[in-house]
Order: C-alpha cells, then sequence, then structure tokens
C-alpha cells in the first residue's frame, strides 16, 4: 500500500484523485487543492470521494503544526498534478519519492506554457512524468511520451489532448513508480529550454512590419488561439483588432456556413 499526498489542480487533478481513490491498495493521506481556483476547487472537493477532514487548501503547507502531522503520517509519494507553484524542499522531502505532471517532453519547454511554444517554434511536443526537486521542472525523469502536433492543432486543443495523454501515462505507469520498477533518469541539460510566466506577455502584441514566413505567422496565431479567444491583437485606426484562428480539415467550415444559410 502506498501512502499518498496530492496536489492537485484542474481537470487531470480530478481524474487522479479519482484514480488513487479507486485503489483499494493505495491510501490518500491528504488532498491539496490551489485556493485560486474556486470552481475548479469546489468540483475536485465534490467529486473526489475523499473524506473532507483530508481535504486542505495550499496555504496550509505554511503552517508548521500541519506540516508535523504530515512527518508522522510516513508518506510514500507526493504527486503534483498541474500545481500552480513550486514546493519548498521541506515539503516535498516529507515523502519516499515524488512524481511532478508537466505537459511537455523535459526537458524542453520547462516552465509554463509549454504547449504554446511548441506550436511556436516547432519544438517537440509531449508529456512528462518526474520526480520534484527544489527548481522548476529540473528533476529526474519517470517516463515521457512524445505527443504529435497535428495541422489543425490551435493551443485549446493541443492543450487537452496533453492532459488526456498524461492522465493516461501515469494509471499506465503508478504500479511501476510506486513499486520501484522502474527508476527516474536525470535530465539531459544540454537540451534545456524554460519559459517564465510573464514571458508569455510580450508575445500577443503582433508588429505588422516583422517580416516573417507564413509558416510562421500561423503557429504564431495558432499558439495564441484557445477556443473562444484569441489573445493575439494589432493596432489598427486606434483600435485593437483581435485575432482567433480557426482550422479544419476538409473544409468543414465551409460546410458550416452553408449549412448557415
Amino acid at each position: 500500500m502506498a501512502k499518498v499526498i496530492l496536489l492537485v489542480n484542474a481537470n487531470p487533478g480530478l481524474e487522479i484523485t479519482q484514480f488513487i481513490s479507486s485503489l483499494e491498495e493505495d491510501e490518500i493521506i491528504a488532498l491539496y487543492v490551489s485556493g485560486n481556483y474556486p470552481e475548479v476547487d469546489e468540483k475536485i472537493i465534490n467529486n473526489s470521494k475523499v473524506c473532507k477532514d483530508r481535504i486542505f487548501l495550499a496555504a496550509d503547507l505554511k503552517d508548521k503544526n500541519h506540516i508535523n502531522w504530515l512527518k508522522s503520517k510516513n508518506i510514500d509519494v507526493l504527486i503534483t498534478v498541474y500545481w500552480p507553484y513550486l514546493l519548498k524542499e521541506d515539503i516535498f522531502r516529507l515523502a519516499k519519492k515524488t512524481v511532478n505532471f508537466h505537459p511537455a517532453m523535459l526537458p524542453v519547454n520547462r516552465g509554463w506554457y509549454p504547449h504554446v511554444y511548441s506550436l511556436i517554434d516547432n519544438s517537440v511536443s509531449g508529456v512528462t512524468l518526474h520526480a520534484i526537486d527544489k527548481n522548476a521542472d529540473t528533476g529526474p525523469i519517470w517516463v515521457q511520451k512524445e505527443v504529435s502536433i497535428i495541422p489543425t492543432d490551435t493551443a485549446k486543443t493541443i492543450y487537452l489532448r496533453l492532459q488526456k495523454e498524461i492522465v493516461t501515462l501515469f494509471k499506465e505507469n503508478w504500479n511501476l513508480i510506486k513499486n520501484d520498477i522502474i527508476k527516474p533518469v536525470k535530465q539531459v541539460e544540454d537540451n534545456a529550454v524554460y519559459h517564465a510566466k510573464n514571458e508569455i506577455n510580450g508575445l500577443d502584441r503582433i508588429n505588422l512590419s516583422k517580416v516573417q514566413t507564413i509558416r510562421e505567422t500561423i503557429n504564431f496565431l495558432r499558439a495564441r488561439s484557445f477556443g473562444d479567444l484569441g489573445f493575439s491583437h494589432y493596432e489598427d485606426d486606434g483600435k485593437e483588432i483581435y485575432i482567433n484562428l480557426r482550422l479544419s480539415l476538409d473544409m468543414d467550415m465551409n460546410k458550416e456556413k452553408n449549412e448557415d444559410r
């Protein structure tokens, strides 16, 4: 049996919580939600099947009494799923082993919004389960899988597909990880790329005078198109114009347009 701490966010966090909860041989000692996204947190709490007295907020990890309680539980595995914060060493050292979910083919695209940068610079896309250390996404890799970007992908479609793939990857390898059948492998630093959270802020303003290929323009626009949201924008006649790119095969959009006539 594995005693587990879960720090979770987003739909993958809910899925992994439900998966661990369904395993009779494992026990969730504590479940943490971020506290930043009330609707997401509520969905996780209400559908997790974890006792309410074992559900906590991220802020509780700053409480010394709470940490001492965790230390007394002899934790086997600490798992972070789309967790928005870096953990301090005294937290991730509470467990014998750790697993973090990162939607990229580490060491490429460490940090924030890896799906965006895979689209922009055509870097390899994928998902990685890795051990946690004191830096962002630098820990040894348990397992990873490349996920191809298809011609019609936008930021939203690849983002959702990466979520699905990383949940599946964890479910397929959980027994191997917790039972020490596989060992984490150190990352190759020569290939490392890191993107800070605020780096994306400088992407969205379009320079209409910039010279680039049509391919580069398409990749940039689809990287900043997320469903009904378009983040790329430029100024024309004193107004901000936003672009949301839709991509389709077999003239699907034209069919929809004809049906609307």
